[in-house]
């Protein structure tokens, strides 16, 4: 399940309102599937303290799988701290197939790529082929939108 749904959704409606998603679709066939990567904790039954304020946390999170994918890294060096774990999500516990760490771990660099500000991401996903969404105008959009309500 995705870790924040109502979010993916604000930032999918905004996308729709920009034709983004039905030029997706026309291109690539029908959204089946999302992941959204976002920052958190290592999980404690690892076992593993890290004091270096340059390695960050992430984990990715779908809506077609019930296990989250986690991995640290260094977002300087892009070396990882720690090896992939998974974190169920329910009691499910379905674990997602290989294709899925590599698409988490090249999706994350992306978006390092574009500073730290880029996280959360959210990619859209088809049967076909994998292409991605990183909407992160919409997202900029969104935050300047909340930043002003606040």
């Amino acid at each position: 399940m995705l870790e924040n749904e109502a979010l993916f959704d604000e930032v999918e409606a905004e996308l729709k309102k920009h034709g983004s998603i039905q030029d997706f679709e026309e291109k690539y066939g029908k959204i089946t599937g999302r992941m959204m990567i976002t920052e958190t904790e290592i999980p404690e039954e690892l076992c593993i303290k890290i004091n270096d304020t340059d390695v960050h946390s992430f984990k990715a999170t779908f809506d077609f799988y019930n296990t989250a994918i986690g991995l640290a890294l260094n977002v300087k060096t892009r070396e990882a701290a720690t090896k992939f774990w998974l974190t169920p999500q329910d009691d499910r516990n379905d674990v997602p197939t290989n294709s899925w760490f590599e698409f988490f771990a090249m999706i994350l660099m992306e978006a390092l790529d574009e500073g730290m500000d880029s996280i959360p991401t959210f990619s859209f996903v088809n049967n076909s082929i994998i292409p991605v969404t990183l909407p992160s105008a919409a997202w900029a959009c969104l935050r300047r939108n909340n930043r002003r309500r606040s």
